[in-house]
């Protein structure tokens, strides 16, 4: 019986990495220290979340159906995958920048005061 990689140390949740290899077929057993790729130490449903984006070819709109999510919530995902992987969100940062000159544009016209304005930055 076979069972997933675990994501980290059951004893001190450190990295894991494969120390052996085995041929199913012809029972051929490699021995060393392999290092496993991000991918493969992605949690279990940063791994479920990546299939369905590869299934759906990244259509936002066919993951929140097969996932039963909210756009919101499935960009959130996305942008956790991302990081998780180890690449920076440039598009994250683009939106940050965007979140940041609508609140500060809400704060000039009048519509939020100082304190609200305050609060928002902080939440970005």
């Amino acid at each position: 019986m076979s069972y997933p990689i675990p994501e980290q140390c059951p004893s001190c949740e450190g990295k894991l990495y494969v120390r052996e290899l085995k041929c199913q077929s012809c029972q051929t057993r490699i021995i060393g220290d392999f290092y496993l790729d991000e991918i493969f130490q992605l949690n279990y449903e940063q791994q479920q979340f990546l299939k369905v984006f590869i299934k759906t070819r990244g259509n936002i709109k066919n993951m929140e159906k097969e996932l039963e999510m909210s756009y919101p919530t499935v960009r959130n995902k996305l942008n956790e995958l991302i990081k998780s992987l180890g690449y920076k969100d440039e598009l994250l940062e683009e939106d940050k920048e965007e979140k940041r000159k609508d609140i500060l544009d809400m704060l000039e016209s009048g519509e939020i005061e100082v304190s609200t304005a305050a609060e928002k930055l902080k939440e970005l």
